[in-house]
């Protein structure tokens, strides 16, 4: 298969400046769809960007002041605060005018956490999502530099957050292409990561996970997909697959089966500092993802790297993404090429080299890798900084200094 040029990431210890001292990005207040729980990209970028010397004001999906109430604002990972907002509540959306004011109501609340965090000239990092459209252009109004995180194949309206946007970081490396022949230097990649740092991803693989079989009931093989199916997975395929071999057992996270077949298990729901725990009762990641969709063919999953943190043989359908990865990924595109896939999967060697390969590419998609990408991003630094040598005087002129 072929594979995209690989953009290379340096090592921590060189983010700094000529004079050799270290250098400290300035602060973020990252925007969440999701809450610290399913550390997705958000909360793993909110990591590389603490690891940077930044403080990150770490914003959760909002939740309906009516019903809920919001996480009071709190460090939950250092140099992270983490603060729940409250509105009226998403349906709100649905009334003219109605995302306008809430949008304008929520861009003052971060603004004041921000200025409750004494934050110094914060840019705003976020996802796509309906509500994010309305908020950030109030926020920009507020002069906050506003970076987007493309994490898939760009979803309609999302072109309009990339043109909003100060600058775009672009994790399937198919779709960065795509964006930069358009929108040019700002436009930026950046790698899709693991949960762990580079030390927690030695330490993981060196660390014995499988001494209690928490899933006893399951037999083995098993065939793990981390995450709910929802709308990614090709569930036709996956039903032609496991109906043809009863004896493999598919396991997911979510309170209900995805497919009505014995052979197939939902699992409760994971922190992720305990995924290792669960990948270590695999015998195979299983990905047979949704080809047509343009969203799942172009995307990179954070899973991958989850799996090979533990070295575990990965078989998935041939979405763009991972094709640089065919030399350590299993690929099947139908159902019997998936059965053969998942069957040499199975018979891999413990002590293959296929296993050290995928623990060093786990090694190379760390936070740590993510946030030297960000660091030595020179486009991106015109954006990210004022980088500062730690100690200096933070500006007060820029264009994220806080307003009210």
């Amino acid at each position: 298969m072929h594979s995209f040029p690989r953009i290379s990431v340096q090592n921590m210890s060189d983010i700094s400046s000529s004079s050799g001292k270290r250098l400290k990005l300035r602060d973020v207040i990252v925007l969440s769809g999701w809450n610290w729980q399913t550390f997705n990209v958000p909360e793993r970028m909110a990591l590389a960007f603490a690891k940077l010397r930044a403080k990150v004001l770490y914003c959760e999906n909002p939740v309906s002041r009516l019903r809920h109430r919001g996480r009071p604002l709190g460090e939950i990972e250092a140099g992270i605060y983490g603060w729940g907002p409250e509105f009226l509540g998403h349906r709100i959306n649905r009334i003219p005018f109605g995302s306008r004011l809430q949008a304008k109501f929520l861009a003052d609340r971060i603004a004041k956490q921000a200025c409750v965090l004494k934050l110094e000239d914060p840019i705003v990092v976020c996802p796509h999502g309906q509500w994010f459209g309305p908020l950030c252009t109030e926020l920009k109004k507020k002069n906050f530099p506003l970076v987007h995180i493309c994490m898939d194949y760009p979803e309609s309206g999302q072109e309009k957050l990339i043109e909003l946007s100060d600058l775009t970081l672009v994790i399937p490396k198919s779709v960065f292409y795509q964006l930069n022949a358009k929108y040019g230097d700002k436009i930026v990649s950046i790698p899709q990561v693991t949960q762990m740092s580079e030390s927690e991803v030695i330490a993981s693989a060196a660390r014995n996970d499988s001494n209690v079989d928490e899933f006893p009931e399951i037999p083995r093989p098993r065939l793990g997909y981390l995450g709910p199916v929802t709308n990614r997975l090709n569930t036709q395929l996956l039903a032609q697959v496991l109906s043809s071999r009863p004896d493999w057992h598919f396991l997911h996270f979510g309170a209900d089966k995805c497919l009505p077949i014995a052979n197939v298990h939902a699992i409760p729901w994971r922190e992720a500092k305990n995924l290792g725990e669960v990948i270590a009762k695999l015998d195979v990641g299983f990905m047979p993802y949704d080809c047509y969709d343009n969203k799942n063919f172009h995307c990179t999953p954070l899973k991958l790297f989850d799996y090979f943190s533990k070295g575990i043989p990965v078989v998935s359908t041939p979405i763009v993404n991972l094709w640089e990865f065919a030399e350590t990924v299993y690929f099947g595109h139908d159902a019997d090429e998936l059965c053969r896939a998942v069957q040499l999967a199975l018979d891999e060697p413990k002590d293959s080299p296929k296993r050290c390969n995928r623990l060093r590419i786990a090694r190379d998609h760390s936070i740590d890798a993510l946030a030297a990408a960000l660091s030595e991003q020179s486009d991106a630094m015109r954006i990210l900084g004022g980088v500062k040598e730690c100690g200096a005087e933070a500006g007060s002129g820029g264009r994220g200094t806080v307003k009210r």
